[in-house]
């Protein structure tokens, strides 16, 4: 093995090392601060048995309907995980020694999307349970539904972490971080929350909202993570610093 081969083994080594680090940060203040959690589990679950009084239990026997009112609760999840990506670093004072420290900012970057991706994960799955029930979702399109949520899920997460992160970081230093963030993050997020909504509809109604294709809304989900990843990665230097 030659010199340059050992650097570059240990160089990623130390990146992922970093990258775990993070998450472990990350995870324990969420335990800690487990409230937050619990609450926005709470808040959607009680939207889920809101919903049903204001639409009317003739309109929730329509399918459509139904799965929109899944999506509109896991935007609010979205909401309340995205705002806070930061907030247990700053509120304890300790983003200012991460970023004083020597650990990669990439690494750093991508710790916080992994830690999101989860965190919003962890709240999808009490929630879409809850409102198979209490929605009372046709069996006879279940499996084909959950079949198409849970890959339709997991990539709305990576695209929406990722894209949650780099707007974070780039409004992280303005005085007015609470109106610009919700102004940048909602126009770019919509086109990945069209997809989701468009793709599990479908199931119910055998058509899609929209004139693109199942490809084109696929195609959607699908870059969405990769193009804000990278360009999180390319720009983590400039964004993160002290």
């Amino acid at each position: 093995m030659t010199y340059a081969t050992q650097q570059k083994k240990i160089t990623i080594l130390t990146w992922l090392h970093h990258f775990i680090f993070i998450n472990k940060i990350s995870f324990r203040s969420l335990w800690v601060r487990k409230a937050t959690w619990f609450g926005t589990l709470i808040f959607a679950c009680c939207l889920l048995i809101l919903f049903p009084f204001g639409l009317g239990t003739e309109a929730l026997k329509r399918i459509d309907i139904q799965i929109g009112s899944l999506w509109i609760i896991n935007e609010f999840i979205v909401v309340l995980a995205v705002g806070r990506i930061f907030a247990p670093e700053q509120e304890s004072y300790a983003i200012d020694l991460l970023l004083s420290s020597r650990i990669p900012r990439s690494s750093l970057l991508a710790g916080k999307i992994s830690f999101s991706f989860f965190q919003i994960l962890s709240l999808q799955v009490p929630v879409t349970f809850f409102w198979i029930i209490l929605f009372n979702v046709p069996s006879s399109i279940l499996y084909e539904l959950l079949k198409i949520i849970m890959p339709v899920s997991l990539l709305f997460n990576a695209g929406t972490a990722s894209l949650g992160a780099l707007v974070s970081c780039i409004t992280a230093r303005s005085l007015a971080k609470e109106i610009l963030l919700p102004m940048l993050f909602f126009p770019l997020q919509s086109g990945i929350l069209l997809a989701a909504v468009s793709l599990t509809v479908q199931v119910g109604n055998n058509s899609l909202l929209g004139a693109f294709s199942p490809e084109a809304w696929w195609t959607i989900l699908i870059t969405y993570p990769i193009i804000f990843t990278a360009l999180g990665f390319l720009l983590s230097e400039v964004l993160l610093q002290e």
